[in-house]
């Protein structure tokens, strides 16, 4: 089934807001009428989210957050909810931070219980999965271990809403990304565990693409796999140029029929 391919650009704790209006400028100069093939989605720091969302608008260009605190009240300093991410006009949320999850002993649970304050509130989450450093080579068996807890008690409507990313952690930060092959089995696998957990049907249509130190030179290859819907960069995205060319490859290697 054709899927609509999807660019993600994660821009982590970089990017002042007078730098990320003029990353929108020159994106969309650079990339035309590309947006219109492929979904894109920027995840800039909360600082530029509002004015992101104002520089966006009118765009087809998606705007989500790096991530969000699921815990009820609001008495949590520092913290971002839900709402306050739609408020500043967020579609889409990451989850599940390699980074977050080591700093702040996030779960497997903790995870989903984010996903279901995304749900909740009207957020499509980005879920990044994938094994550990400790875990490599052993992609199938980490994912068959942690997917069946991420997702617990989420229905197949909430579930076809959102995306995924397939990210190991031995691939953040380094030279090259995973090998194409890797990449193909990683997403392989959790298109198939989708299936077997929410139907063929909803699993032919979710969005799987890979991220872990993309760059244009790379792109090619990891777009090969037909169950790749794209790729997610983080130092790459947050360069107007390279980020378009990046999109630019997507929208060739998954050019729609």
């Amino acid at each position: 089934m054709n899927r609509k391919p999807l660019a993600l650009a994660n821009w982590k704790m970089a990017m002042t807001v007078s730098e990320s209006l003029a990353f929108v400028h020159q994106f969309q100069a650079a990339v035309g009428d590309l947006a219109q093939k492929v979904d894109i989605v920027l995840c800039p720091p909360y600082t530029a989210l509002h004015p992101m969302a104002q520089a966006l608008t009118d765009s087809p260009i998606a705007l989500g957050a790096q991530n969000l605190c699921a815990t009820p009240g609001l008495a949590h300093t520092g913290e971002i909810s839900a709402s306050l991410l739609i408020d500043a006009g967020c579609e889409w949320v990451m989850l599940n931070h390699w980074e977050i999850r080591r700093r702040t002993d996030e779960s497997d649970a903790d995870v989903n219980l984010k996903m279901h304050a995304a749900f909740e509130a009207g957020l499509r989450p980005i879920l990044l999965v994938g094994e550990s450093k400790d875990e490599c080579g052993q992609a199938t068996e980490a994912l068959g271990a942690r997917l069946p807890t991420l997702f617990a008690n989420c229905q197949a409507g909430q579930v076809a809403h959102m995306a995924l990313v397939y990210e190991p952690e031995w691939t953040i930060g380094v030279k090259e990304p995973a090998p194409p092959e890797v990449v193909t089995v990683g997403c392989a696998f959790i298109r198939n565990w989708l299936g077997q957990a929410y139907g063929a049907g909803i699993a032919s249509t979710i969005r799987l693409i890979y991220g872990g130190s993309v760059a244009p030179e790379y792109a090619t290859g990891l777009l090969a796999s037909p169950e790749v819907d794209g790729v997610g960069a983080s130092r790459k995205g947050r360069d107007p140029v390279a980020f378009a060319e990046i999109v630019r490859l997507i929208a060739a290697a998954k050019a729609l029929a």
